[in-house]
């Protein structure tokens, strides 16, 4: 049965809601009439233990826009833009993600160049090809999974910064 308020933060419910629409309590939790000091949610909005809203160790707290940036910055700038930001940055997390992306860009160049030399005998055509088709999807799936909290490592990318 659902309350008529939230017993949380006093809002009135409709009938069929299974959250509160002002606080985000959830109206079949078996949290219900625990006071604010015992609840598990935080004066922040957001949880104070080892949940997360997908069940994973995702980062919640910060600035994820700026690590998601950098891998965008990278698709338009090669390794300088990844390189302002891991310079600049005080961010662990943006850093780490700076990080990779710069990584990513340098081992991109070297696997360019390497097919580049590979073309005069001509089976490095195809890799000149779909370098770049890979660089581009490397980079956006970095960038959705840092604006989801998570710092992803490029694959066959060596660790040189």
């Amino acid at each position: 049965m659902v309350p008529d308020s939230c017993p949380n933060c006093g809002a009135s419910l409709s009938p069929d809601a299974n959250y509160c629409s002002e606080c985000g309590d959830a109206v079949d939790d078996d949290s219900w009439g625990v006071s604010s000091e015992e609840s598990s949610w935080g004066s922040d909005g957001s949880r104070s233990d080892s949940r997360t809203e997908y069940g994973s160790s995702r980062r919640t707290d910060g600035d994820t826009t700026m690590a998601a940036l950098t891998h965008v910055l990278a698709i338009f700038t090669w390794a300088i833009g990844p390189l302002i930001v891991l310079i600049a940055t005080d961010d662990p997390f943006v850093e780490e993600n700076a990080r990779n992306a710069l990584n990513w860009q340098i081992a991109f160049t070297f696997y360019m160049l390497v097919s580049a030399v590979l073309v005069l005998a001509v089976i490095g055509i195809v890799p000149v090809l779909l370098l770049p088709v890979v660089d581009l999807a490397f980079c956006a799936i970095a960038a959705v999974k840092a604006a989801d909290g998570e710092a992803w490592s490029y694959p066959a990318t060596p660790d040189i910064i």
